[in-house]
């Protein structure tokens, strides 16, 4: 009976302890004074510190089973945690992780809001260049850092970021007391090797001695790898390739002529221009439908903050620029250029217009007397740039860009037998319009839409009339004095337009890791229209008319991984197109690698594929003139190009000074020599019959070095360029290769830029092998005319002599009130060298100054045709802000 009576007294006990409730109410009560309260009343023990749980309060009304409960709860989303030790609660804080965000923001002109591309941003531990839209990423950091921004013409920005600042707005005031210099590169302490790459701002080398005016293009062809000698093309020779395989993109849409007044400067005004990029090769999968080269120009965009404009006069033609605001969040721009050499005939550009006709002359005969020349030649374009913020992180611009010229080489020339009347007409333009939306969607999330069109167009036309001055006779028929007859006729008219649909993003992953990409689709079309008409007899003549169009669609899509750190950065992509006329898929896998070994050495690379789908073709017979034509590949006539990149070098950085080499290897296969295609259908027809590829491949390879001095009042620096650029057709050359027109084994060029106060002192010395041409074949005669005029066992292997040009310039500054002025005076080829940009051969009849002028002998003299450039030239500009 005892025992039973125990049991349940202690069942009891347990029961009554098991239905005890542990309960805590607090309104507002420290966290310190809870655990005091806690200990005294359920007999529990705690280690805390009393500083740090002072600083937390709770509300709550806790009911609890058990003490561990009752405690778990009470520490409920506190930032704490328990830890239970020999009956002891240890009160620990929790170990906060803090969420930190790379840092993002962009650059910007502080006058005129442009973004300021490959801008120097710097911490003491990493830094980067901005992108060509002026954005940058760094690292998190968990504590604020000094962030310093540099760019060249620019006051430094040295400002404190906390963490986790993700759109960062960072305008830079120009600053006139620091010299500009004109290339800009990746330094050292701003890794960033991009291979082959190049950034430019026009601003940047106004000093610099041009024809005419500042030329974007010419100063392009200063650095290593772009052939600088020949001053009367706009179009860039890149290492051994051709023009026609560059691609030139202008806010979003293609250019595909860059020439005005026959290439002396460039079709691109640069007061329209913020900053222009040239990938030399290796270019990443942002980039297609060219086998060589990418230049991108981003035009200038208008200020909100107030109306502005410049004027500027040189000795072929004036410009003017204007800013218009509307309001704080639109702004127009305006750059407008004419030519008046149609009313003012300068001396550059009469040197020009005769060295061109006297070359003609000579084609037809040394008797021939010139009685009046009377060319006109003159140009004109136009850039308008609109554009309106949304807000900070949305902005949309709608580009227009117009350029035309006109030439007329009219002239008479005659004997005492009879007058003969040539007029030489041609005229070319450029057209383009974008649509580009810009938008942030995020801090790190970038997207750019743009739609594009644009059209070159050119029309030529050579008639000879000829007059006589005496009755004639021939074959039965005659002739009265004073009647004139049309003995030839040629016109050719041809375009090549497009339009562009693409958007391209950006996500910064985070600070290492980078993703991009996007879609393209393009339609392209080509016309062709030509037409010659010539004498049979006196009373007759035949003809033929010529046209032939093209068109075609290429659906694009790419993507590219970038990996980044402090000593590396890596760059893998892949673009595939489809083009409709051959319904086929290509795919062009793109890689570039950067490795920083020490502070002032890096190493560099990239390997790279590609396609091109239209391709440039010369088919003029017109001398007045580089006129080309643009054609479409079907893969069967025209071929597809195909071209692979490969690039090893390095850069190293000591003081101010900076060297850069890289070594370059190109293949590009499914080149068309420009013969074949003005052969007769019927026998393109039989030798595609009979399957026979007359495409061919190009070689090229070359060393580029790049050496820069740079400080605060004088800059230089000495490119120079060795290389060669070799063609291989089966048909040619028994199929072994041979040099391509464009081939040039040594190039240099010295640049100096010294600022002295107000002046601006600079020159340029160019020296580069002569130009390749074939020579003639001493065989021809007319007793053995079905021998080749040229001697194609020998083909491009002569060259003309070596280039070697001299300029000198001076600008100086100085302000008028409130007008901001700058003049100065160029000296182009200050030497006088004579240099020959070609050489052809034609043959002319020796006439007998013992006979009448009208009968000749069966003689022939094959001549040399050089079409020289420009010897000493003199050049005036004033430049006029406000």
């Amino acid at each position: 009976m005892r025992k039973l009576i125990t049991i349940f007294l202690l069942i009891s006990t347990i029961a009554s302890f098991s239905q005890q409730a542990f309960e805590l109410s607090a309104t507002n009560e420290s966290l310190t004074s809870i655990v005091k309260i806690l200990s005294k009343k359920y007999d529990l023990k705690f280690s805390y510190s009393p500083r740090v749980l002072s600083k937390h309060s709770i509300t709550k009304k806790i009911t609890a089973k058990s003490k561990a409960e009752l405690i778990s709860k009470v520490f409920e989303d506190l930032p704490f945690d328990l830890k239970l030790t020999d009956g002891v609660y240890l009160i620990i804080p929790k170990k906060i992780e803090v969420k930190t965000t790379p840092i993002i923001g962009q650059v910007y002109d502080g006058d005129s809001g442009e973004p300021l591309a490959y801008a120097h941003v710097q911490t003491k531990e990493q830094g980067t260049l901005s992108s060509q839209n002026g954005r940058f990423s760094l690292p998190p950091s968990k504590d604020t850092v000094t962030l310093t921004v540099s760019y060249i013409g620019y006051k430094n920005v040295e400002l404190k970021v906390p963490p986790n600042e993700d759109n960062l707005k960072l305008r830079l005031n120009q600053n006139p007391q620091e010299l500009q210099e004109v290339v800009l590169t990746a330094e050292s302490d701003n890794f960033n090797p991009d291979p082959s790459f190049f950034s430019l701002n026009p601003q940047q080398f106004s000093s610099l001695p041009m024809l005419g005016e500042t030329d974007v293009f010419k100063t392009l062809q200063l650095l290593p790898g772009v052939r600088a000698t020949d001053e009367t093309s706009s179009g860039l020779v890149v290492r051994g390739g051709v023009p026609s395989q560059n691609l030139v993109l202008m806010d979003g849409f293609t250019l595909y002529n860059l020439d005005h007044f026959f290439g002396i400067f460039s079709t691109l005004n640069p007061n329209a221009i913020n900053n222009v990029s040239i990938y030399k090769g290796g270019f990443g999968p942002k980039y297609g439908g060219r086998v060589s080269s990418v230049i991108d120009v981003a035009g200038k965009n208008g200020q909100v903050e107030n109306f502005s404009g410049q004027v500027g006069l040189n000795m072929l033609s004036f410009n003017t620029t204007l800013n218009i605001p509307f309001g704080q969040k639109t702004s127009a721009l305006i750059a407008f250029r004419q030519s008046f050499t149609d009313v003012i005939n300068s001396d550059l550009y009469q040197d020009f217009l005769t060295a061109s006709r006297q070359n003609y002359l000579e084609s037809i005969s040394s008797e021939l007397n010139a009685l009046n020349l009377a060319p006109s030649l003159r140009f004109h374009d136009i850039n308008t740039k609109v554009q309106h913020r949304f807000s900070e992180r949305s902005v949309f611009d709608v580009n227009l860009y117009l350029s035309e010229d006109f030439y007329a080489g009219n002239y008479q020339e005659g004997n005492d037998f009879a007058e003969y009347t040539v007029l030489d007409e041609s005229n070319w333009a450029n057209a383009g319009i974008s649509f580009n939306l810009k938008s942030q969607f995020k801090p790190n999330w970038f997207n750019s839409t743009t739609l594009s069109a644009s059209e070159y167009r050119e029309d030529e036309s050579l008639s000879i009339t000829q007059t006589f001055l005496q009755d004639i006779a021939f074959d039965g028929d005659s002739i009265e004095a004073n009647s004139s007859i049309e003995y030839f006729n040629y016109t050719i008219g041809s375009s090549v337009g497009d339009v562009t649909i693409k958007s391209h993003n950006e996500i910064d992953v985070d600070a290492q890791n980078t993703l991009s990409g996007g879609i393209e689709l393009n339609g392209i079309n080509t016309n062709y229209e030509t037409s010659q008409s010539f004498l049979v007899d006196l009373n007759t003549s035949t003809g033929y008319t010529d046209t032939l169009t093209a068109e075609a669609s290429i659906f694009s899509f790419y993507g590219n991984y970038q990996f980044k750190k402090e000593d590396i950065l890596a760059n893998i992509g892949l673009r595939t197109s489809y083009y409709d006329p051959t319904n086929k898929w290509y795919l062009e896998p793109r890689f570039d690698l950067g490795i920083k070994v020490s502070d002032r050495f890096s190493l560099k690379g990239a390997g790279s594929f590609h396609h091109q789908f239209i391709t440039q073709t010369s088919l003029s017979i017109l001398q007045n003139s580089d006129q080309f034509y643009w054609i479409l590949a079907d893969d069967k006539i025209i071929p597809v190009q195909r071209s692979t990149h490969f690039i090893f070098g390095g850069n190293y950085t000591i003081d101010n000074w900076s060297l850069d080499v890289e070594y370059y290897n190109k293949r590009t296969e499914g080149i068309i020599e420009s013969q074949f295609l003005v052969l007769p259908p019927a026998i393109i027809e039989i030798l595609l019959q009979q399957q026979l590829n007359l495409s061919g491949q190009n070689n090229a390879e070359g060393l580029d070095i790049f050496l820069k001095y740079r400080n605060k009042t004088f800059s230089s620096w000495v490119s120079y360029s060795v290389g060669r650029s070799e063609n291989s057709f089966w048909y040619r050359n028994q199929n072994n290769p041979y040099p391509a027109v464009q081939d040039q084994r040594h190039e240099l060029n010295f640049t100096n830029i010294l600022k002295l106060g107000k002046w601006e002192l600079s020159s340029v010395f160019l020296f580069g092998t002569g130009q390749r041409y074939t020579p003639a074949n001493p065989e021809f005669s007319l007793e053995n005319d079905s021998v080749s005029f040229y001697d194609l066992t020998r083909i491009n292997a002569s060259r003309l002599p070596a280039y070697k040009r001299l300029d000198i310039s001076a600008k100086y500054s100085f302000n008028l009130g409130k007008l901001a002025c700058e003049s100065g005076v160029t000296f182009f080829n200050v030497l006088n060298n004579r240099n020959i940009k070609s050489r052809k051969f034609t043959v002319r009849y020796v006439f007998d100054e013992q006979s009448d002028t009208s009968g000749a002998s069966d003689d022939l003299e094959v001549v040399p045709l050089d079409t020289e450039l420009l010897g000493f030239t003199p050049n005036f500009f004033i430049n006029i802000r406000f």
